[in-house]
């Protein structure tokens, strides 16, 4: 995998595995976690009253996360979390790496935004009640916080960034900046792929926010449709 991806080798023996990283970041990640989960718990107690009160104990995680990726450490593999960052912001715009620059993890990375499409709709829903005043974070998801459209629009995100990257190695066959057997059909086949999520998030917004008044179609039909 790191030969996939293009990642420095280790340069001497005594320096730990890649993996050893990935076990390493998840379990600091995993240990904070369950000690939120826990003391959440033990303090709440099913109370209603109470989770409001100590609803910042699972919102401070999230910070918690986000402080880990910008503490410059090197225990917490800092020249690996930069690299991530950069590789996030190149895959964020649609790029893609050439292939001895490590295509590879890009395409992989930009995958795993896709699988993560829900859950980054979920986060800014959550992100959106929390700065929604009066409003707490532990109550039923709005998901029509920050507008009918954005949403939809953070959930085809992830798509759109595959759908660019596949339009981008088919012309990369085509001006022959790229080797791959064929006319590069299999690229725009693959865009293909990515673009048939549009429909199916578009329409399920519009079930969700239903109104007959703007939407000449029945409820039943629009579910038929999607």
């Amino acid at each position: 995998m790191p030969a996939l991806i293009r990642y420095p080798s280790r340069q001497a023996a005594h320096h730990v595995p890649h993996h050893y990283s990935t076990y390493r970041l998840a379990t600091l990640l995993s240990f904070p976690l369950i000690l939120s989960l826990l003391l959440f718990w033990t303090i709440t107690h099913g109370s209603a009253r109470a989770v409001l009160t100590w609803e910042i104990l699972p919102q401070s995680y999230l910070i918690f996360l986000a402080i880990c990726f910008a503490l410059p450490l090197q225990r917490l593999s800092r020249s690996g979390r930069y690299r991530f960052l950069a590789t996030l912001k190149r895959v964020s715009l649609g790029g893609l790496a050439e292939p001895k620059d490590g295509k590879f993890g890009d395409i992989l990375l930009a995958d795993v935004l896709t699988s993560y499409a829900k859950v980054l709709g979920d986060l800014f829903i959550f992100v959106c009640m929390l700065s929604s005043k009066g409003v707490s974070g532990t109550a039923r998801p709005n998901r029509g916080c920050g507008g009918a459209y954005m949403v939809p629009l953070i959930i085809s995100v992830p798509s759109i960034i595959r759908l660019r990257q596949c339009l981008i190695e088919f012309a990369r066959v085509r001006t022959g900046r790229q080797t791959s057997k064929g006319w590069g059909g299999q690229h725009l086949a693959n865009a293909l792929k990515y673009a048939s999520a549009f429909p199916v998030i578009a329409l399920s917004a519009l079930q969700r926010g239903y109104d007959p008044a703007k939407i000449h179609m029945s409820e039943t039909g629009l579910f038929r449709l999607w």
